[in-house]
């Protein structure tokens, strides 16, 4: 519907089924099989053998239908709730291994995807009230549908050196975070003519940067050749081998503005070149259908006050948007089913995920508000809730992610609940960002916010404590955007109180500042860190053992099951668990009372297979394994042709010969890892680049 399944994905699928068959069979090993599926958007979770599938969705555009059958599917084979991220997606937590591909072709059968993680082109965003949002440019969603339907279709969207995310805003206000992405798009209109502001190499992450200018202005129909060049431009200089340093921001740091434009102009000029077809555009009509169902009636204060925080007007006379607030984007199946059926008559155009990790409903008419009130309140307490609660943004930090060092989500509920029974008028800062990560990747879009945090370790007496770095003050809009800035620290049991405080200190003096941030460039920045320091000094361990156990924990916090996370599973992956492996099993047959030459045909398999896949092979025998490595190592030079004898009794499964080739055996081994270490970023060896 939004987007367009490539032709090739279901051969694919079987593709993916075949891995997860040899891994259960014990035919590969874990490392082997990861590589494969989380480009399909499949990442392990923290609990072993459980998996969450991550679905493309542009924008966070679906129909009903699809809601209805993410939900149905997730209740059948994942947990009880889906989940909205905030890039706009939507995630089935709990899989079992066996049931991936059953879920993925479920998807298929409704137009959507989960081909889309790791080092690939990811989902790409768009405003939220793109397309009926009353101070919009204009729409810019018809070209993010049909620029993902192009990118997904081609093979090389599915090796990038790391993620490859795209957004597009609909004005100035930049409500798409475009100067916060890799490429961004910010819609124009220059002398009549369509067409967009780019910014390029901004992210989120561990190093946050804010995007560089690359066009003042392109016409709309360029928007697939610029993101092609800088695609190409990342697929062939961005670093491969440090995946730290891999995203587009560091390239451009790398290479400066200066060298960065020149290559970038180098790959415009050849795709402009290639003369590329236009994008297949379909417009996004914005009207609705009315429903059988006769309007209801409601007036009271409740209905009122919802209005007044979650209703806005459209472009469109007589239709409304309404934000259905989901607290930590957590979406019971059976809540989300009823929603889906509810909203099917008014038409396909109608649902979209918001970054706050909600849902926008668009395209209602205006008199059946008090149907979509009544079905929303029987969902979700947060109806009657202040806005500013039910726009709070937490990640699943460690409850389920492998990288997550504090429970987020627990923090942020505790925080909602202290500020749910206070008596401040939270009304009156309905777009206040207060966002939470787990740890220092920005998931939970911590450094986008007026007042964020990420998770931390404290120390007392040895002792270790769940905390949270606080940042506060970053701005969102062209001309104006900047990241959260670092202000302090404070321990997770406190963080609720140390909300309420600031928010309440932030509530006496917002009169006298134009904007949150303004307030932290004056005297914000002092009152933070005044709050902060009251919370300095916390109990030891055998005075409040709570202190020391996060927010939903039965047990004393630890680092334990923190482990690497899965969002770059790359090439280098399968290269290094090769060699290990060679490693490993080499110093085995040194030990062995009674060395088995099977063991050094297994050790040359694994030397010549391991640097294949930098030539885009994978060998489907091991017979192919040895001919590939010969032509594409030894006869290029890479590898010395003395090696050719080894080869060859591997090939034939000679272990006579190969016992007799045992320091052979071992020297291919070590020119193997001898070439891997002169690997460039761009996968090229130094006796390539030295020609």
């Amino acid at each position: 519907m939004f987007y367009k399944i490539p032709e090739s994905l279901p051969a694919e699928l079987e593709e993916l089924d075949s891995y997860i068959a040899r891994y259960q069979s014990g035919e590969i090993d874990a490392a082997t099989l990861k590589v494969r599926r989380v480009p399909f958007g499949c990442y392990e979770q923290r609990q072993d053998g459980t998996y969450m599938v991550r679905i493309r969705t542009t924008g966070g555009a679906l129909t009903p239908r699809q809601l209805q059958t993410i939900a149905e599917i997730s209740a059948r084979y994942g947990n009880p709730a889906i989940h909205i991220t905030t890039r706009q997606e939507f995630q089935i937590h709990d899989v079992a291994l066996e049931n991936i591909l059953p879920v993925m072709r479920a998807l298929l059968l409704v137009g959507l995807a989960a081909r889309g993680g790791g080092n690939t082109v990811r989902n790409v965003l768009v405003s939220p009230d793109a397309g009926v949002g009353l101070d919009e440019v204009f729409d810019p969603s018809p070209y993010a549908f049909a620029l993902t339907s192009r990118l997904i279709a081609e093979p090389d969207s599915w090796l990038l050196p790391r993620k490859y995310k795209i957004a597009f805003s609909n004005s100035a206000a930049d409500s798409s975070y475009a100067e916060f992405n890799d490429l961004g798009f910010v819609a124009q209109i220059r002398n009549g003519e369509k067409g967009f502001r780019v910014y390029v190499a901004g992210g989120l992450g561990t190093k946050p940067e804010v995007g560089n200018l690359l066009h003042e202005f392109i016409p709309a129909e360029d928007v697939y050749i610029v993101a092609t060049a800088i695609k190409r431009l990342f697929d062939r200089h961005g670093n491969r081998k440090n995946r730290h340093a891999a995203r587009l921001r560091f390239l451009w740091k790398t290479l400066g503005r200066e060298r960065f434009i020149e290559l970038y102009e180098e790959f415009l000029q050849h795709v402009r070149r290639e003369n590329p077809a236009p994008l297949d555009m379909e417009e996004t009509p914005q009207t609705s259908t009315r429903p059988a169902f006769a309007p209801e009636q409601d007036n009271s204060p409740e209905f009122e006050q919802w209005k007044k925080s979650y209703v806005e007007r459209q472009k469109q006379p007589g239709l409304v948007s309404v934000l259905v607030p989901v607290f930590l984007g957590n979406l019971r199946n059976d809540y989300a089913i009823r929603l889906a059926i509810f909203l099917e008559p008014f038409g396909n155009y109608v649902v979209r995920a918001t970054f706050g990790q909600n849902l926008r409903l668009r395209n209602i008419p205006e008199n059946y508000l008090a149907n979509v009130f009544h079905l929303v309140s029987e969902l979700t307490d947060l109806a009657s809730a202040p806005r500013l609660i039910g726009n709070f943004i937490a990640c699943t930090g460690a409850d389920t992610c492998k990288l997550g060092i504090c429970l987020s989500k627990g923090a942020l509920g505790a925080t909602a609940e202290k500020l749910a029974s206070s008596t401040f008028d939270l009304n009156s800062i309905p777009n206040f960002r207060l966002n939470l990560s787990g740890c220092p990747n920005t998931c939970g879009q911590h450094m986008l916010a007026d007042l964020g945090f990420y998770g931390n370790v404290g120390r007392k007496e040895q002792q270790m404590f769940p905390a949270y770095m606080i940042v506060a003050g970053a701005d969102i809009g062209e001309g104006k955007a900047r990241l959260a800035r670092p202000i302090d620290r404070v321990s997770a049991r406190d963080l609720p109180v140390f909300v309420e405080e600031t928010l309440k200190l932030w509530l006496e003096k917002k009169d006298s500042y134009p904007s949150f941030a303004a307030y932290i460039d004056g005297e914000g920045t002092q009152d933070i860190r005044a709050i902060a320091e009251r919370f300095r000094n916390i109990p030891t361990y055998s005075e409040a053992p709570r202190y020391y156990s996060d927010w939903g924990a039965l047990n004393t916090f630890s680092l334990v099951g923190k482990g690497v996370g899965e969002c770059s599973a790359g090439l280098f992956d399968l290269i290094e668990v090769d060699l290990k492996s060679a490693r490993e099993l080499r110093e085995e047959y040194r030990i062995g009372d009674q060395p088995l030459p099977e063991t050094l045909y297994a050790i040359t398999l694994r030397s010549a297979r391991a640097l294949l896949i930098t030539r885009g092979i994978e060998a489907p025998t091991d017979s192919a394994v040895f001919d590939n490595f010969r032509k594409h190592f030894i006869e290029a030079g890479l590898i010395n042709e003395r090696f050719h004898p080894v080869l060859f009794a591997a090939q034939q499964k000679d272990f006579a010969a190969l016992s007799l080739l045992e320091d052979e055996v071992f020297s291919l081994l070590e020119s193997v890892e001898t070439l891997y270490r002169s690997m460039d970023n761009s996968l090229r060896f130094a006796a390539e680049t030295s020609k």
